[in-house]
Formats: C-alpha cells, sequence, structure tokens
C-alpha cells in the first residue's frame, strides 16, 4: 500500500472501528487514542521519506498514484501523492488530532456519547488529509464534502440542547451554500481539462488559447466556496456559531482542519489561480476587509472563546492574503507557513481556554479573570499561544506572519490597488491582532476573580499543552524547510513588525488600565458584538424567512390548486360509483336482465354496423 493511502486509511479505520464500539466507552477511547498517535508515528516516518514536488508543483500532482478510470469519456485518476510539502501538513494534521484526542478523553469523561465524538474526529482527519494529499479534484472535493458534514456531527455534538443543534444547522447552510461555487467552479475545470487529474486541470487551463473569461469565472467560483469554509466576510457567522460545540471540536475545526482547507485547495490550484485576476481582486478585497474587522471585533468581544472565534476569521484571511496577491513564488510558502503556525498556537489555545472555563464554569471574560494562575502549565500555554498569535518576532506566529507580509509585499504584479489594500490591511491588523492578544493575556492573567491556590489538571491535559506551548515558541525552527519556499524577510520588514507589535501592545495596555477596554466590553458595543452584530437575525430575515415562505407558498399551491384537479376526479369516480351501488340495490332482477339485453343489442348493432361499414 502506498504511504499517501495509508496515511488516510488509519483514522478511516480507526473512525469505522471506534464508532463501532462507540457504546463501550473506555475501550472506544483507547482505540481513538492509539489510532491518532499510529497516525501522528506514520506521518512522522512519510515525512523522513517524502521529497520535494517540482518547481511550481509543490503537492507533486504530476507524481500522483491512482486507478486511471475513465467515465463517459472523463478521466477519473483518483490520485494521491506525497511530497515534502503535503507531508509536513500531514505532520501538523496528525499532531493537533492526536491532542485533541487524548483532550477529549478528559474532558468528555461522562459523556455518554463520547464514541461518537471520537469516530467523528477521526473522520474528520482522514477527511482533512484527504484534501492534503489529493492529486484529483473529485478526491478533493470528496474529502471536502465529508469535512462539511463532519463538522455538523462535532458542533452538534450536544444536540440535546437547542442552541448546538441550531449552531450544527446554520454551519452546514452557510457552508453548503458556499460549496455551491465550488462544485460549480471545479465542474468547469474538469469539463474544460477532459480529467479530474489536478495535473491536467492544470496543465490545460494554463495554456495559451484557453478562454482568460472562462478560467476567471471557475476560479471565481471557487473562491467563493473557499471563503464559504474559511468563515470569511459575509460567510463568517457560522464559525461564531460554532463555539456552542465542545470544545476539542473547536480546536479541531479552528486549528487544522475546516477552514485551513482552503488555503490547501487554492495553493494547490496557485498556477490557475495567479492567471485568473478577477478571482484573486475578489479574494483580496474579502480577506483585506475580513481580517481587520474581525481582529477590531475580538478586541471587543465578551467571551474568550468567542474571541478566540474572531481571531480565526481574521488569521485565516491573513493565511489567504499571499494567495491573493500571488505575484510570485513564494505565495504558497508564506501562506502554508502561517497554517502551520496557526494549527499549533490556535490548537494550544483553545485547548487552554477549555480547560480554565471547567475551573471556572464558563468562557465569559468577566469569568476568567485571573484564571491562569492557577496552575503553571495553564499560565505558561496561555502566555505561549498569546505571543505567537500576537506575532511577536521570533516565536513561530510572528515568523510566519512576517513571511506572509513579506510575500505580499512582493506580490504587487502591476495590480497595485489590491494588493496595496491587502498590505494595508494586514499592516493594521498586526496592531489590532497584537492589542487583542494583550487584552486576553491580561484578563486570564491579572486580578482575583474567583482565584483559588492551586487547580487540578491531568496529566494527559497539561503534556498536551507543553509540547503545544513549546512548539508554539520554538517551531519555527521547522519553517520553510519542508514546505516550498516562503521568501526572506528583510531587516526592515523585521524593525517594522516589532514596531507594529509593540504599538499593539501598548494600545491592548492602555485600553485596559485607563477602564476604556472594559466600558466597550460591557457597553453596547460589546453586547452587539456578543450577538455576533446580529447576523443570525439577518440570515433568519433574508434567506431563512423567504424561503420557508415559498415553502409555504408551493405547499399550498400542491395542496390547493393541483391536488383539486386529483380530488375532483376522485369525487366524480366515487360519486358515480355510488350512484351505480345505489341503483344496484335498489333494483329487481328483472330490470338487470333488461338492462343486461339492452346493452348486449347495443353491442351487436355497434358490431353490425362496423362490418357492413367495412364491406
Amino acid at each position: 500500500m502506498p504511504m499517501s493511502v495509508a496515511l488516510i486509511a488509519l483514522p478511516l479505520a480507526t473512525a469505522a472501528l471506534t464508532l463501532a464500539l462507540s457504546r463501550r466507552a473506555g475501550p472506544t477511547t483507547v482505540l481513538a487514542v492509539l489510532g491518532s498517535l499510529a497516525s501522528l508515528v506514520v506521518s512522522l516516518v512519510a515525512l523522513a521519506g517524502a521529497t520535494a514536488g517540482p518547481a511550481g508543483a509543490p503537492f507533486a500532482e504530476g507524481r500522483a498514484t491512482g486507478v486511471d478510470l475513465t467515465l463517459g469519456g472523463l478521466a477519473l485518476p483518483l490520485g494521491v501523492a506525497l511530497s515534502s510539502t503535503s507531508a509536513f501538513l500531514v505532520l501538523v494534521v496528525s499532531l493537533v488530532v492526536a491532542s485533541v484526542q487524548a483532550y477529549s478523553a478528559w474532558y468528555l469523561a461522562d459523556d455518554d456519547r463520547r464514541g461518537v465524538f471520537h469516530a467523528s474526529i477521526a473522520l474528520f482527519a482522514a477527511a482533512m488529509l484527504l484534501v492534503v494529499l489529493s492529486a484529483d479534484l473529485v478526491l478533493t472535493v470528496v474529502g471536502w464534502e465529508v469535512m462539511g458534514w463532519c463538522s455538523y456531527l462535532l458542533i452538534g455534538h450536544w444536540s440535546r440542547r437547542e442552541r448546538p443543534r441550531r449552531a450544527a444547522h446554520t454551519a452546514f447552510v452557510v457552508t453548503r451554500v458556499a460549496d455551491i461555487g465550488l462544485l460549480l467552479g471545479t465542474a468547469v475545470l474538469v469539463a474544460g481539462a477532459g480529467s479530474t487529474g489536478r495535473a491536467e486541470v492544470i496543465g490545460h487551463w494554463t495554456a495559451d488559447g484557453v478562454d482568460p473569461t472562462l478560467r476567471s469565472t471557475a476560479l471565481v467560483l471557487i473562491v467563493i466556496g473557499v471563503l464559504g469554509k474559511s468563515a470569511q466576510l459575509p460567510f463568517h457567522d457560522w464559525l461564531l456559531e460554532a463555539m456552542e460545540g465542545p470544545t476539542p471540536a473547536s480546536a479541531l475545526i479552528h486549528a487544522a482542519t475546516m477552514v485551513a482547507a482552503g488555503t490547501v485547495v487554492l495553493t494547490q490550484l496557485l498556477p490557475v489561480l495567479v492567471r485568473a485576476d478577477a478571482a484573486r481582486t475578489l479574494l483580496g478585497l474579502s480577506v483585506a476587509v475580513t481580517m481587520l474587522a474581525a481582529a477590531l471585533l475580538a478586541l471587543v468581544e465578551p467571551d474568550l472563546k468567542r474571541l478566540l472565534a474572531w481571531s480565526t476569521i481574521s488569521q485565516i484571511g491573513v493565511m489567504l492574503a499571499p494567495l491573493a496577491a500571488a505575484g510570485q513564488a513564494s505565495a504558497a510558502g508564506s501562506a502554508l507557513g502561517h497554517l502551520y503556525g496557526h494549527a499549533i498556537f490556535k490548537a494550544l489555545l483553545f485547548l487552554t481556554i477549555g480547560w480554565l472555563a471547567v475551573t471556572r464554569g464558563s468562557t465569559r471574560g468577566t469569568d476568567l479573570v485571573g484564571s491562569a494562575r492557577v496552575h503553571p502549565v495553564a499560565f505558561f500555554a496561555w502566555v505561549a499561544g498569546l505571543l505567537s498569535l500576537a506575532g511577536v518576532p521570533l516565536v513561530l506566529g510572528g515568523l510566519t506572519k512576517e513571511h506572509v507580509i513579506a510575500a505580499v509585499g512582493e506580490g504587487g504584479d502591476g495590480r497595485g490597488g489590491v494588493t496595496g489594500l491587502v498590505l494595508i490591511s494586514l499592516l493594521t491588523t498586526v496592531v489590532v491582532t497584537a492589542a487583542y492578544a494583550t487584552r486576553a493575556l491580561l484578563v486570564a492573567t491579572t486580578g482575583h476573580g474567583g482565584l483559588r491556590t492551586r487547580a487540578v489538571m491531568p496529566t494527559a491535559v497539561a503534556t498536551i499543552l507543553v509540547v503545544l506551548g513549546a512548539a508554539s515558541i520554538l517551531g519555527g525552527l521547522a519553517l520553510g524547510r519542508r514546505l516550498p519556499e516562503a521568501g526572506s524577510v528583510p531587516l526592515a520588514l523585521f524593525v517594522l513588525v516589532l514596531v507594529l507589535v509593540v504599538v499593539g501592545i501598548a494600545i491592548g495596555v492602555g485600553l485596559d488600565r485607563t477602564g476604556v477596554q472594559a466600558r466597550l466590553v460591557t457597553g453596547r458595543v460589546g453586547a452587539l458584538v456578543g450577538q455576533g452584530l446580529r447576523v443570525g437575525e439577518l440570515h433568519r430575515l433574508v434567506v431563512v424567512r423567504p424561503v420557508l415562505a415559498l415553502a409555504r407558498g408551493v405547499a399550498f399551491l400542491d395542496r390547493e390548486v393541483i391536488d383539486t384537479y386529483v380530488r375532483t376526479a376522485a369525487w366524480g369516480v366515487l360519486g358515480l360509483g355510488s350512484a351505480g351501488t345505489h341503483a344496484h340495490a335498489r333494483s329487481r332482477p328483472a330490470t338487470g336482465l333488461a338492462l343486461v339485453g339492452v346493452g348486449v343489442l347495443l353491442l351487436v348493432g355497434v358490431t353490425a354496423l362496423t362490418l357492413w361499414g367495412a364491406s
């Protein structure tokens, strides 16, 4: 079995076996954790033996192995490929999944549906790995769709409560609407190339003579699908609603799977995206607005878990920014580099706040005052994750963010308007991110809100937080060795980022010390942000109510108009039948014989006339 297939098959088998044993909590947990650790070990072996893809093709789709089917004249190679880039991303996903599975064993220890949760995580991991390793657009779509289904299951895990059910439905509907674009765009690319293989698709749509309008249309549709899965404006609301799910599910969705999948897909199609200016313009406008707006909203969000959700929305925009510029080779490396960094520090932050919330029974900032001081590991993890999120130079998040800024700054290629907007938004976002990270740090590490001398932290949870915390600080040492070229960071840019981060930290401290932060969070602005800007109400007004009204109109038309003809015919038949039955019941034998005789005579007469006319 090829290593690429084994990497997908292992979590898939773990999901199947875990689901089969889901009613037995103990064996299910052991199987899920061991399966995720096995995937992590296999990913390390795969990374050690993987070779780099050719220049311009970091995912090595040209070396794919598959089954080479043909259906209706359409080639279906259904191939998967392993390169150093894809192997590194597999390792990142496997590390986060193993951490989440082990953490879930503690977090959901008393949950009677824990086995189903473990199985959903394993299936989620298999779907993400399929997207990463796929060299075929059909397989990419399969992994993409399975992730959407798994997100519905994980967000709605506590389905006995109304709010998680509603959050799951919101996530499913919003992402499914956006997915229409990805499916249509993929269909256009596949139809034009006559093959679902990504190498063939890229070769066809980058050749001279193809219709540039059709190419741009296809990529615009795919970008819409990516914006939906990545929770970029105007599809952001589902990710905030997803906070109703268990914290391990939030860590998985926000860190290394669903929201990051769009970055992988666009990076895989980067040679085509570079030639689709309309698609890059749409992507650039969306991420420029999203990354800054979400960062500003995180600054006044009352709930720290939702603050991390706003942060994810913003950081995915940062991740997609070099692809929107896409003017040179370092776009892929910088985007994937920030995917790696974000996966590590965001998983750390979500798992940390999950533990803090258990100690306080809430994720609201007012309830988590001083909470990180109850355990040294929690304090270390929270500080390490926020340092990386803030983009402090030399730590993992700082290095990846610097490469993104450098790539965007070099990526004008004649598109100065959009690229310039993205760059300005990116630099401003660096300041605001440092400000809200400082706010989150001060809330959980200062004050005495319900402070206890020491809280108990299971050894497994402490180990997970220490590993991810160390990776958030030192993980930049691995940056660039297995990913495509991410470019270089000039000294002037390094100094600029350092200054911006320091300014952001100063703003965060100033807002806290002057009391402005508290007034914003507890006032009308904070209340509005805490309600998700009431986007859910807008969805219900603009989408849900019209759809329900249309459904009621169609039902009325079907019931009162179309069915009326059917019921009328039925009534007529029933009426004639009833009259015949009544007449038969009241008639005497002689009358019946007379009627039969008349019928026979009429039949004989008609037959005679027919024969006479024929002669």
